[in-house]
This record gives C-alpha cells, structure tokens and sequence, in this order.
C-alpha cells in the first residue's frame, strides 16, 4: 500500500532557535518526519489534513514483532499524566488550569464540538467498539488500535491533535515504539500557542516522557502481570523509586566481581609483584625486539600486569554491567566462555587465586541467561493477556 503523504510544515531556512530546539530534541530520539510519512501506516488515508509536529522513538531492547500489545499494556499501567516528574506535572497543571479559566477545554470546544471525531472518517475494517472511550489518565480518546498501530486523539480550543503509535523494525532485527503527534492548528492562534510550548516540549516534556515510556518496557514483566513477575511493590504511603528492576542482580554482581578481579590483578601485578618497576623499559621500547620465548624481567612484568587479562575481564565486567543497567541479559556464551577459559587455566597452571571470583561470575551469568529466558516465556504468554481492546 503506498501511503498518503501527510503535509508537513514550513519552509525556508531555519532559524538559530529553530536549530537549538532540533538539537535538544536529540536528547530524546527525535526523528525526521519521513520516517512517519513514509511508512503504510492507515493513518495516512484517514488523516491526510494532520501535519506532521513530532516523530519520536523509545527504545524497546529485546522486543518481537508481536510484542506491541503488551508495550501498550504496559504503558496503560504505567499511569498516564500523574505518573511523570514534578516539573512535568506542574507544566500540564498550569496547562489546565489556563485552559479552565479561558474556557478552552470545555465541550463545545473540543470533539463533536469544534471538530469532527476523527474515528467519524473511520473505514468499515477500522471501526471498533472501544473508539471513543477515554485513555485512561490523558484527556485523550481512543481513534482505533490495531496489531502494530494505534491512535488517539484531542482537541480544544487550540488544535485538533492525534497521537499515533507505531510498532517499527529496527537493523538489528529488533522492534521500537515510535509516536507521531499529528496537529491541526485551529487558525493563527492554534499555531502560536504551539510555537509558544514547543520549548517546553522538546526540554521537558519529551525528554520525561521517553524516560517514562521505555521504563515502562523494561518494567512490562511487573506492570502487565503484576508484582510476582518483577520487582518487590513499593512500602504503602512511600512513592514509588523508578528502578530498572529488568536488571538482573545476580547479572549485577557477576559484572562486578568480573571487574574486581580484573583491576585487582592488574593493580596487585603493577605494585605487589613490582611489575612497575619495569615501566621505563616498556616506554623506552626496549620491549618491541624481544624475543617472546626468552622474555627478560620486563617483559615479563609487562605480560603479568598491562598484557594480561586483567584489562580485557574489567572490559567484559563493565560490558555485563551497561548491559543489565539496560534490562539486557548478557549472552549465555559469555558464561560459558569465563567457565572454559578457568578449566584450561587450572589444568595447564593450576588453580590461581581468586579464580572462584570468576566461577562465581559465570554462574551468575548462567542463572540470568535462564532467567532472562523464563521471562520472554512469560512476556510472550502476557501478549495473550494484553490483546488489542478491539479486533
């Protein structure tokens, strides 16, 4: 299906506060409109009088082809505009109490008052029993939800605003949430008022609500089936502290132990051994004609110290480390690895100290990897839980 092009705005150069905002916006995965425009999304046909405002993405680390009711799921029980920081929460509450005192949201001005519904222009295959209904926490309604697409939609005084949501493949075979804010001005006013809050958009606003919406992801396990498939629930009367409890802490405690003893050994090799001692052979390239199978004192020290493993395990300690902080199991191969590397290790020199540090390591990493596997089993399972509110 070719799309329909959906008008974009503006034209001529930009200018400097113009290119400020672009940048800023990049905090926050913002993306080019044709990344919108281009793709067969229905909404094309059905809107083609919308611009284009925003495209945004959020990470989805992990996520199928099929996952994109459970990432709605998710973001519906990760509470919609009460769940966002203060300064979020004090912006839209500013937001409504303008609008209550100049009458801009009241129902004349919004829709079936000032506009037509968007769901009205529905096709016969989009029409479904939930179009209408209110999304939970937003002052927004339900337009039509299908298996990688779904959109909502406001209006007021301001403009007629849809939000859509888009389930998109991503290089590496992997799936992203992407949103569009699709905007009809209402005249000179409607479009003033949006160049007024696109600042507070793009720094606020935006940047907030990606930390929010990919927590959410990470967190789906917990949200979508409850507290026994993620973390602990919060003390009662304590507001919840966003953790990412997808990482793993067993993952965590590998990743740290695997950097502790890499940086012990190098550290103890460079001091207790007297391996620097040698450093002023090794920057005066006395080592570059060496050879290997008769080492000297200092190359020796060099191989036991910087050319040892000690480096490359703090790199691999760091690695499962910035992988779990993501909500990323680190491969169960790497596990393997440590464990194979310790048994030809112990055979060939006998066991070293604190080589039961990377034992360790390597059995927590298995028992993530399991566990990471058990959780895909049940976010799999939960897609049946959390399917569209229509077909």
């Amino acid at each position: 299906m070719e799309p329909t092009r959906i008008r974009r705005r503006g034209g001529g150069a930009p200018s400097v506060a113009a290119r400020r905002l672009r940048g800023a916006a990049r905090w926050s995965n913002r993306l080019p409109d044709v990344e919108h425009t281009a793709r067969p999304w229905r909404i094309h046909q059905i809107a083609p009088d919308f611009e284009v405002e925003d495209v945004w993405a959020y990470r989805t680390p992990g996520a199928g082809s099929d996952d994109f009711p459970l990432m709605l799921a998710a973001l519906r029980a990760a509470g919609g505009l009460n769940e966002n920081p203060r300064l979020v929460r004090a912006l839209f509450a500013m937001r409504w109490k303008l609008g209550a005192l100049l009458g801009w949201d009241t129902p004349d001005r919004g829709l079936a008052g000032r506009v037509v519904p968007l769901r009205d222009r529905l096709p016969a295959d989009l029409r479904q029993e939930a179009a209408g209904e209110p999304v939970p926490h937003t002052p927004f309604t339900l337009v039509y939800e299908l298996a990688d697409e779904c959109v909502i939609e406001l209006a007021n005084t301001t403009v007629h605003d849809l939000c859509h949501l888009g389930w998109v493949p991503t290089h590496d075979g992997e799936y992203e949430l992407r949103m569009a804010a699709l905007v009809k001005p209402n005249g000179r006013f409607g479009r003033v008022y949006m160049a007024a809050i696109k600042p507070f958009r793009y720094l606020i606003v935006y940047p907030a609500l990606t930390r929010k919406w990919e927590r959410a992801w990470r967190e789906r396990d917990r949200l979508v089936l409850g507290p026994d498939a993620g973390a602990p629930t919060p003390r009662p009367g304590r507001p919840e502290r966003h953790r990412d409890p997808s990482g793993d802490a067993r993952t965590a405690w590998a990743g740290r132990l695997i950097v502790f003893y890499g940086t012990a050994h190098t550290l103890g090799a460079l001091t207790a051994l007297g391996a620097a001692r040698h450093a002023g052979a090794w920057f005066r390239r006395e080592l570059w004609h060496e050879d290997l199978s008769h080492m000297s004192p200092a190359m020796s020290a060099y191989w036991l110290s910087v050319n040892s493993f000690g480096p490359p395990l703090v790199v691999v300690g760091l690695t499962v480390l910035w992988l779990n902080r993501r909500g990323i199991a680190p491969p169960a191969f790497l596990a393997w690895a440590l464990g194979g590397w310790l048994v030809v290790e112990a055979a060939i020199a006998g066991p070293g100290v604190g080589q039961d540090l990377i034992l360790l390591s390597a059995v927590a990493l298995l028992l993530a990897a399991r566990r990471a596997r058990r959780r895909a089993t049940l976010a799999s399972r939960a897609c049946g839980l959390a399917q569209p509110v229509a077909t």
